[in-house]
């Protein structure tokens, strides 16, 4: 009978895994199928929640997004890693942490204000890196982001330190970096 229990068991999770390799092809750049990328990116933010253990063997895959192909990759894996962070206890997000923050400098908006945006939860889910997540908002400024963008990335980097801000090392930095704020465009 146990015998029979582990191969169940075995069978199930051979199922998960491709299920999941499923959907992380269907994310990848080469898939330009926007309603299959949606589904995906759906059924991999509800296992990132709900059952992270099945999508952290899959770090990799999802790093590897981060560094090349389209934004249409990029900004479902920032979301998966971002609600992944809770559940990694083996520092993969810390070996993450320069190629996610990188992309604050993405030439496409919509990642660069959800890397800026999320880092808040991150903050949170790694009090650790809470430090260098604030400097690297705070050095938004510097950042190579076409003038006309910027602000508005700074926007959601506001979104992202209201999410810490009581637990935030450097508030005094963050409230001057909120008030600059009241004259952007």
């Amino acid at each position: 009978m146990a015998t029979k229990q582990r191969a169940s068991r075995s069978k199930e999770s051979e199922e998960n895994q491709s299920e999941i390799a499923r959907w992380l092809q269907a994310i990848s750049p080469e898939n330009t199928n926007e309603a299959s990328r949606t589904r995906a990116f759906k059924a991999l933010m509800v296992v990132a929640k709900k059952d992270p253990d099945r999508l952290l063997p899959r770090w990799a895959d999802l790093d590897g997004l981060l560094r090349g192909g389209r934004a249409f990759s990029k900004f479902p894996a920032v979301h998966i890693l971002a609600a992944l962070a809770p559940a990694d206890d083996e520092g993969r997000f810390e070996r993450s942490f320069p190629a996610f923050f990188a992309l604050l400098e993405d030439e496409a908006i919509s990642v660069a204000g959800h890397v800026a945006r999320l880092a808040g939860e991150i903050a949170l889910a790694k009090p650790a890196l809470e430090p260098r997540i604030t400097r690297r908002l705070l050095a938004i400024d510097r950042a190579q982001i076409r003038p006309d963008r910027k602000d508005l990335v700074k926007a959601y980097a506001l979104e992202g330190f209201d999410h810490y801000f009581e637990k935030a090392s450097s508030k005094k930095s963050i409230l001057a970096f909120a008030e600059a704020m009241l004259t952007s465009k």
